[in-house]
């Protein structure tokens, strides 16, 4: 039987599950599915699988930065939302500076494997 709280849960919580909550992951793979949709309407055959590989990890990197980003300009309205209070920015468990120093790594990352192989 599990006896901790809600409480001593959350303080528990890896700190990677939090950076990982803060690329939202659900959207992000959403947009893949988009991206890869689109690649394939654009040609005629098959995609070139180091194009398909390379240009969606790029989209997926760049998109997660952009989240990343959204987490820190809407922290102060997350706070006040029942739904995001909980946000790891609002409450605190990222800092601001570790949330944007994450954003321009994933940014980066994702435009240099964009701009390399596709």
């Amino acid at each position: 039987m599990n006896t901790s709280s809600p409480a001593t849960a959350q303080l528990s919580r890896p700190l990677w599950r939090d950076y990982l909550e803060l690329c939202k992951p659900n959207v992000v793979a959403l947009m893949t599915v988009t991206t890869l949709v689109g690649m394939f309407l654009a040609t005629d055959g098959m995609v070139p699988l180091v194009i398909l590989v390379a240009g969606n990890l790029g989209i997926a990197l760049c998109a997660c930065s952009a989240a990343v980003i959204n987490h820190v300009v809407d922290k102060r309205i997350d706070l006040l939302m029942q739904r995001t209070r909980n946000r790891p920015v609002a409450k605190g468990r990222v800092g601001d500076v570790q949330a944007l120093l994450f954003s321009a790594t994933l940014g980066v990352l994702g435009m240099a494997i964009l701009f390399v192989y596709v």
